[in-house]
């Protein structure tokens, strides 16, 4: 039986510049019969492994205020919370033509709301490579 493609793979991926710091913003997808996970993880970088990894093509993540909104051919699926670097977001797979994480700034209220009705808190690894 042959393979049709990968059951683990990178999906929506981009540097996020927050405050001084900068994260690495990436979607896990592993999908076979039965199964869909698709976590996000914020990676903390240095600025010289950010310039390093634009300049390599990863698109820079992008900041909004207020969600996205789906569309046809677009679709929009909350993430969860991020914490990072004294602030909070809430994060966004936006699927259309491309795959991207999108950040809208919140504040705790919203964060704790938001944490109640379900969404993840994503997990940063704070100590660079």
């Amino acid at each position: 039986m042959a393979k049709t493609s990968q059951p683990v793979t990178i999906g929506a991926n981009s540097i996020a510049k927050i405050g001084n710091r900068f994260f690495l913003i990436v979607e896990v997808e592993a999908k076979s019969p039965g199964v869909e996970i698709d976590p996000v993880f914020a990676v903390r970088t240095t600025s010289q492994q950010a310039v390093s990894l634009i300049r390599a093509g990863v698109k820079r993540t992008i900041f909004q205020n207020s969600p996205p909104t789906p569309s046809r051919g677009k679709k929009v699926e909350l993430k969860g919370v991020l914490f990072a670097n004294g602030r909070i977001f809430s994060v966004f797979d936006v699927e259309n033509s491309t795959d991207i994480s999108v950040l809208v700034r919140i504040n705790r209220k919203k964060a704790d709301q938001l944490i109640r009705g379900g969404a993840r808190i994503i997990k940063v690894i704070r100590k660079p490579f």
